[in-house]
């Protein structure tokens, strides 16, 4: 048996993988997984108990994503809002959000409108089925979708079907990214 761990699934070839036999979880399919991919909403309760933190604000900018029937925070985050006392995000830390920028800028079928729509706080339905994960070749709007879930610019509702703007770091680096670049 192997654990392998990655942002993006493995990548699939015309309709097969290179590899097979094996389980994978995503953003978009955790399964069982679900409660180990970040902290839960209790362990958060608990920390935030522990710091002397107010759930509510972490919750408002560090929720939102979910997988399976648990609501899912990013570790780094809320590790670093409970060391520093500081809202802001740390997300951005870690990375650079003009990865998206040239995906937005491709406009497939409203995708701008798409995301300033999720930044209003709406939903977008998504086809999660068509994206072959490869990072260079995206035919459609929901492949662009598929593709930011998966990096967890966006969080998904399995149930629904949905992709939106999971919290208040995310939707500040994406505001940030759209008002600089678009």
């Amino acid at each position: 048996l192997a654990f392998l761990t990655g942002i993006l699934p493995i990548k699939k070839l015309k309709t097969q993988s290179a590899l097979n036999n094996f389980d994978e979880y995503t953003m978009l399919y955790a399964g069982r997984l679900s409660p180990y991919i970040g902290f839960t909403e209790d362990e958060v309760r608990d920390i935030c108990d522990r710091y002397g933190r107010d759930f509510t604000q972490v919750e408002r900018w560090y929720d939102g994503y979910m997988l399976g029937d648990y609501h899912v925070y990013n570790p780094r985050a809320v590790v670093n809002y409970m060391l520093h006392g500081d809202l802001k995000s740390y997300w951005s830390e870690t990375g650079s959000y003009d990865v998206i920028v040239p995906l937005i800028n491709l406009d497939f079928d409203g995708l701008k409108t798409a995301i300033i729509q999720m930044l209003s706080g709406g939903e977008i339905k998504v086809n999660t089925g068509s994206f072959m994960n490869d990072t260079v070749s995206f035919k459609n709007k929901d492949d662009v979708l598929t593709y930011l879930i998966h990096l967890g610019y966006l969080g998904f509702d399995q149930k629904r079907s949905c992709a939106f703007i999971p919290n208040e770091e995310i939707r500040q680096d994406i505001e940030n990214a759209c008002r600089h670049n678009l």
